[in-house]
């Protein structure tokens, strides 16, 4: 079956982040601004107090589970293939089944196969792509509107978190972070804390 080109409520049709955006992503609403607002201004406070953002993350209101029936799966999009790594090793022995992917055509490849990760963990500075246009088509398709992502990223100031958060970010966690921080996160966004 030929997938359909233009997005509608129904269509169960491919994302592909190599092409640009058909359409650019609405705006977020005053109330999504003023909710961010809050919340990056709660992440400051502990930034300037311990150097990092530890509880950036919406609590899910039900445990998520998983969508292959087993184990949870995370897709890591990150490119620093050292932090890859040590975040696939750590998610794994904490039971978590990892993807990964550095760049666009890995981006591609992992949220075009046919069961979808529970959760993405998205940093926002990539060599070939922007998290936060990834975010915004993420959104902006039926099949991802509602996945939860957690940005993971350097960029860390208040005013980062308001546009990671009202972009639609369930989390936001900034480089540099206490692994334990980024766990309590991710299982805070599925429903596991």
């Amino acid at each position: 079956m030929t997938p359909n080109p233009s997005p509608s409520a129904g269509d169960d049709f491919d994302l592909d982040f190599t092409r640009p955006a058909a359409v650019a992503p609405p705006p977020p609403t005053a109330q999504q601004l003023e909710s961010a607002q809050k919340e990056a201004a709660s992440g400051g406070r502990e930034l300037e107090k311990s150097g990092y953002y530890v509880a950036i993350a919406r609590r899910a209101t039900a445990k998520i589970p998983p969508r292959n029936g087993v184990r949870h799966s995370l897709l890591v999009v990150e490119d620093d293939p050292d932090l890859s790594n040590l975040l696939a090793e750590i998610f794994s022995v904490a039971g978590f089944e990892v993807h990964r992917a550095a760049n666009r055509a890995q981006i591609n490849a992992e949220v075009n196969k046919p069961i979808l990760p529970d959760l993405i963990l998205l940093d926002i500075v990539l060599p070939d792509a922007d998290g936060m246009q990834i975010l915004a088509r993420l959104r902006a398709h039926p099949k991802f509107a509602r996945m939860p992502v957690i940005m993971m990223t350097g960029k860390a100031d208040p005013a980062d978190v308001k546009a990671g958060l009202a972009a639609g970010a369930d989390g936001y966690v900034g480089k540099p972070f206490k692994m334990s921080a980024l766990m309590a996160a991710v299982n805070l966004v599925l429903g596991r804390a």
